[in-house]
Order: C-alpha cells, then structure tokens, then sequence
C-alpha cells in the first residue's frame, strides 16, 4: 500500500512540475540548472532550532531528490532584514542531505521572509507569519443524569455538583452538567484561528499509539475527512447493576452519540467571536461554601466557546493522572495560513494515504506551493498539548474535601513519529 501511494504521488507531484516549467523531458533526467528546486520549512513555536530542506526534484520516492548544498538560507523578520542581514536575521547552516540549519527565537503573530540563493538561478523567496498566541482550557462535567440517578461514589466531589446543580434550578438557570457533560475545551483567542487536533495515546516513554477516529461538536470542523462511521453506539440498554464508572461512561457517550468520526484528526476555523450555540448556559461550577452566594459576574460567564472532543479512546475519568500509564493526549496545532493551505491540498491529493495528518507535516509531497521560483511551503504552527487526565485538587472551603480537575494545557512541539 505505501509503495502504491508513493508511486502515485510521484506521478502526481512530476506532472505537475511538467506543467509549472513546461518541460517534456522527464525531470529525473534533466541537468540539476533545469530542475525545478523543492523547499520546505515548517517553523514551530517553541523550538529554538529549525531547518530547510533544500532539494532538487527528480526520481521515485524523496530519497531520489538530489540535495542542494551550496545554497544561501536566510531568514528574517522582512525581506529587507533578510537580504541586507541586518537585526532579526538568522543564516542557517547545511549541515548534510540538503538540510540547513539554524537557530532563532520566534514570536506570536510575528511576518517572517525565507530567502534560497542557488547559484546561476533567481532568488526563491517566501513569507509567513507565526499564529497569534491563544490557550486551551478545560472542564470536567459529570452528566445531569447521574447526578440524578443519586450515584455517591465518584471523584469529583458529589457535595460540589449537586450544590451548582440547585444553584442553577434556584436562579432559573441552565449549566453546562445537562447541556455538554463530559471533559470539555475553549480555545481562547483574540484572533482567528486554523487548528488541527491531533490525538496520541503516551506513557512516559512517548507515543505508545495515533487516535485514528476523532469526532467533535464544534460547529466550525471541516467534514472533509469525516468517515461514514459515527460515535458512541450503544448496543442494547446499561446493565441495572453497573459499576458507577461503568454507568458514568455509557451516559457521556449517550449524549454524543451520531457526532461523525473523523480519521486521524480534527481540522477547525475558529474566529475570535465563535458561539457554539450555548449562551445564557452557565459554565461554571458553583463551589458552594457555607451559604457564599456566587458573584452575578461569575453567573453572567456562559459556555459560548465550549466544545468535546471524542473519538476510539477513553478518557480517565476515575482516577488521578499517572504518567506512567497510558492517556490520551491531545495536540492542539495552530497553523499559519500558508501551511493550512499545504495541508488541505495534501488530503486533497492523497485518498488512499496512510496513517494521518501528522505524517505530512513531515511529509514533502502537495499540490500547494507558496515557494516563489521553486516548489514546497514556508509555514508555521504553535502547539498546545493537553493530557487527557485528571489531577487531585483539595477543596480547602470544603474542610479539607478533594475532587478531580483537568490538567492545563501547555506549550509543546510536535510529537515525534
């Protein structure tokens, strides 16, 4: 299957180099001058480090493209600091195989321009800008049903929910324990967004296996890889006698149920105003302590930006996190617009391709190009990772009770393949 798929993105990608250079020879044959010059660099927030791959085209499969090692590779925060290697410019170093490297720290929302010098051809030149800063934060909901079904034995504190549940019944208002049970995201923005959600089951050594299915209720995902498989169903009626968790799970997999799964990855436009549909529903948990009436600021914040993520994998709902043992984890990419544009034109492209998404972000073949005089793509991403588990949180107004909280996510690069 893989060599099928190589051969036909060879195919694909020299037709179109015949097309863009006019040529009618093939191109594994033409003198390197006439070939047409393959670029690649994929900046990432977070990595002091970044490289370029610079390569002639030509011959089946990437290890046939001839490396170019006697390029010029500049980077800077202009053309101009670029080409006159002013402030905010940074050379990078080949350092074998047609790969330069070369360090520099990046910015948020910051323009950066790529400069190529070969030798006897024009300058390939391109520009892209870092995504603007934005953070992930969560919640964990129990059902309203399970509340109501009188279930004790849970880790989130029982005394908690039930004193939010009837502050929302005595105000008249809804939450979020009826609307969208389950470990809830709100991607915080002040710009508009594209990101890719990416799943990985990890223990403390790394990626132990990929999310192959993912499905979600945010309104704005792309259903361009969405398969004719749905979530969560459920064969036959819950067992009387279940184990709490076991009745836990089969609720929050009731309320999802039909959202289309999707392979390998979640692909969404987020603008900075998205409302998913749920104003006036109240998002926070009322930590009831002796009679404390919550702020009416408090009670105003609704559930707006709220959004699950599912998918083939299950959360640990029932235990604090242990990093030794296998969780879910899920990598939140924001992508510069030019690298967006790559990435939809490699699941454009390839329709039988293995594996996910992730793969061609390390991956050189796509229709998409924003290399001025040559091919490939200058893009960035910023990476925010969330471990799907639960951390112990002492209730100090609770007289020393605890319940289960979701982790922070926080920055991190692109999980290793």
């Amino acid at each position: 299957m893989m060599m099928k798929r190589n051969n036909r993105l060879f195919i694909w990608t020299v037709c179109l180099l015949l097309a863009i250079s006019g040529c009618v020879q093939p191109v594994e044959i033409e003198p390197p001058a006439e070939r047409e010059v393959f670029v690649k660099c994929i900046l990432e927030k977070g990595s002091y480090t970044h490289r370029v791959t610079v390569l002639y085209s030509g011959g089946i499969g990437d290890e046939r493209f001839e490396p170019v090692t006697n390029a010029v590779v500049n980077i800077g925060d202009s053309k101009a600091v670029a080409s006159q290697h002013t402030g905010g410019f940074y050379s990078f170093k080949h350092i074998g195989g047609g790969v330069y490297e070369g360090q520099s720290e990046l910015r948020d929302g910051a323009s950066y321009y790529l400069s190529v010098v070969i030798p006897g051809r024009d300058t390939l030149e391109a520009t892209t800008t870092m995504p603007p800063a934005f953070s992930i934060s969560s919640l964990i909901i129990p059902p309203e049903k399970w509340l109501e079904e009188g279930i004790v034995l849970n880790p989130w504190g029982f005394w908690l929910w039930t004193a939010s549940k009837e502050q929302m019944e005595a105000t008249g208002r809804r939450s979020l324990l009826s609307e969208m049970p389950g470990l809830l995201f709100q991607f915080d923005s002040l710009a508009h967004h594209h990101f890719y959600i990416l799943g990985r089951m990890e223990d403390a050594s790394g990626v132990v296996a990929p999310i192959s299915q993912l499905a979600t209720n945010h309104r704005l995902v792309d259903h361009v890889n969405a398969t004719r498989k749905l979530y969560g169903s459920i064969a036959g009626s819950m067992p009387l006698d279940a184990e709490p968790k076991q009745r836990y799970e089969h609720f929050i997999k009731q309320h999802f149920e039909g959202l289309a799964l999707h392979d390998g990855y979640l692909r969404v436009d987020s603008p900075e105003d998205y409302d998913n549909g749920l104003r006036n529903i109240n998002r926070i948990l009322y930590h009831y302590n002796y009679g404390v009436e919550p702020e009416e600021e408090e009670m105003r914040m609704d559930a707006t930006r709220f959004f699950t993520v599912v998918g083939d994998f299950d959360y640990n709902y029932w235990g604090a996190y242990d990093k030794e043992e296998v969780h879910p984890v899920l990598y939140f990419c924001s992508v510069s617009e030019e690298y967006d544009c790559y990435l939809r034109s490699v699941q454009a492209s390839i329709f039988d391709a293995e594996g996910d998404v992730l793969s061609s972000l390390y991956g050189d073949a796509a229709g998409y190009s924003n290399i001025k005089g040559g091919l490939g793509v200058f893009g960035a991403v910023s990476t925010l990772r969330h471990d799907c588990d639960l951390q112990k949180v002492i209730f100090f107004g609770g007289h020393g009770r605890s319940y289960y909280a979701p982790y922070e996510a926080y920055p991190a690069l692109l999980p290793e393949l």
